[in-house]
C-alpha cells in the first residue's frame, strides 16, 4: 500500500489523463486523473494539492474513502468527493494537506 504522507504533487502531474482503477464489491470502475493542482502552503512536503477524477455517469461513486490502483503508484485508499457533472462524466475531488 502506498503511503499517502509521503506523495507529493509532483508523482500525479505526469500521470494527468491516465486512468486510475477503483474497486467495488460490484466491480472495478475506470477513473481518469483530469488535473493535478497546488492548492498552497501545507506541514505535508511539497505542500497542499488537489486531484481530480472524471469517471462515467452511469456508475457513480460514494463519497467516502476508496481503494484506488495506478501501476506507477500502486494502490492507495483516497478520499474521493463528488463535485459535479463535466460533460458526459462525473468529477471526482481527493485534496491532500
Amino acid at each position: 500500500m502506498t503511503d499517502l504522507a509521503t506523495l507529493e504533487l509532483a508523482a500525479f502531474v505526469p500521470l494527468v489523463g491516465e486512468t486510475f482503477r477503483l474497486n467495488t464489491d460490484e466491480g472495478n470502475i475506470d477513473l481518469v486523473l483530469h488535473e493535478a493542482q497546488a492548492l498552497g502552503l501545507s506541514p505535508r512536503p511539497g505542500g497542499a494539492f488537489s486531484l481530480v477524477f472524471r469517471a462515467p455517469q452511469d456508475q457513480p461513486v460514494a463519497q467516502q474513502l476508496h481503494p484506488i490502483h495506478h501501476p506507477a503508484l500502486g494502490s492507495m485508499h483516497l478520499f474521493l468527493v463528488p463535485i459535479g457533472s463535466v460533460g458526459d462524466d462525473l468529477a471526482y475531488e481527493a485534496i491532500f494537506t
